[in-house]
């Protein structure tokens, strides 16, 4: 192919010229696509924070019904914050002479916090166990920390529980209150 004198050279006229043109379409589509990874970060941190507070209260509420006794005390660590102990019956697989006999379960919701940093709610068996099994915070989607995490007793055999937690990406907080009645309660202390 044989180029005539006055076709040199174009190409690269075409490439000067096109190159600041495409230099901002790719600029313009990097910040549209950060902008929506941006919106949706958010929504996905809004959701993680309304699920992680109902899936909270359901599970508290739902130990609630089944708890023997209930005991509340102030949780270890800094904040305002109180600690809730259910005790609950579970079947045995031993027998005695009058068939299945029960045994007890405990069921602890508790307050606290890495290094004092933000805290989040933590679910164990035992007394004594350290607070590796936690409910809240530190999702990958959208960090969650505790507020509030209160109980009272506002009647017989009812248990009032108020828990508010609050999103570290969006700054949104949401409030749950719940009245869970208790039938099988023989014991509560506050």
């Amino acid at each position: 192919m044989n180029l005539k004198s006055n076709q040199r050279g174009f190409v690269l006229m075409e490439f000067a010229i096109a190159l600041p043109l495409l230099i901002l379409l790719l600029y313009a589509l990097g910040s549209v696509n950060l902008k929506i990874w941006d919106i949706a970060k958010k929504q996905v941190a809004d959701y993680v924070l309304e699920t992680e507070a109902q899936e909270i209260i359901d599970r508290i509420s739902n130990d609630a019904r089944a708890a023997h006794s209930v005991e509340v005390k102030k949780a270890s660590g800094l904040g305002d914050f109180q600690t809730v102990i259910f005790v609950c019956h579970t079947n045995s697989v031993k027998k005695n002479d009058s068939g299945f006999y029960d045994t007890f379960c405990q069921r602890i919701y508790t307050v606290d916090s890495a290094e004092g940093k933000a805290f989040h709610i933590y679910f164990k068996r035992q007394m004594g166990e350290a607070h590796n099994n936690p409910l809240s915070g530190d999702n990958f989607y959208g960090d969650t920390v505790v507020r509030t995490l209160k109980f009272s007793k506002p009647a017989e055999k009812v248990l009032h529980v108020t828990l508010e937690l609050e999103s570290l990406v969006t700054g949104q907080s949401v409030k749950f209150n719940t009245a869970v009645y208790m039938p099988a309660c023989e014991e509560f202390k506050i």
